[in-house]
């Protein structure tokens, strides 16, 4: 089964996965996170970096920057995730779960990357992620894979979220 989380920007999907993660240490995630951060390059405003799912600063280098946001335009760099995130899916695990942390309009151009996602839907690990909110070919064929459930995540129903995932991928 795959389990992706949506909902409103800040609602707490993210911290939603973090607190199933928490709650379940021996889970072993592979996969990947995506981290929007206040640039440190002058000029620009934010910077979005594609990591391993259990990360460090350590992890934020150059070869993982995805889009940086500059004077209020968005600069992407699909090749980014083409090499970094497909290479990120395709680790050794072992794994108990591939993170997808979160998925949306940056990766429209990264063709290999998102032939990587698809494939990891049909795979024997089960995906535990967030997509945005909104439609484009890519998103609608996550959400629309058989095994696919989308989960939506509101200010009232965040704090019960990790215990469904749990139970979900339970099989309960």
């Amino acid at each position: 089964m795959n389990i992706f989380l949506t909902g409103p920007v800040r609602v707490g999907k993210s911290t939603a996965i973090n607190r199933f993660l928490s709650a379940n240490p021996a889970v072993r995630p592979g996969g990947f996170a995506t981290k929007n951060v206040p640039s440190l390059r002058k000029g620009a405003e934010r910077d979005v970096y594609i990591l391993p799912p259990v990360w460090t600063e350590a992890d934020f280098l150059p070869s993982r920057l995805t889009a940086r946001a500059q004077g209020g335009v968005w600069t992407l760099y699909p090749e980014v995730f083409d090499r970094e995130g497909t290479a990120l899916l395709a680790a050794e695990g072992p794994f108990d779960l591939l993170l997808m942390d979160e998925l949306g309009r940056l990766e429209l151009r990264a063709a290999a990357f998102r032939a990587a996602v698809l494939a990891a839907l049909d795979g024997d690990v089960p995906v535990l992620g967030v997509i945005k909110p909104e439609s484009n070919p890519f998103l609608d064929a996550v959400r629309a894979h058989p095994r696919t459930r989308v989960l939506e995540v509101t200010e009232e129903n965040r704090d019960g979220i990790p215990a469904r995932i749990a139970a979900m991928l339970a099989g309960r």
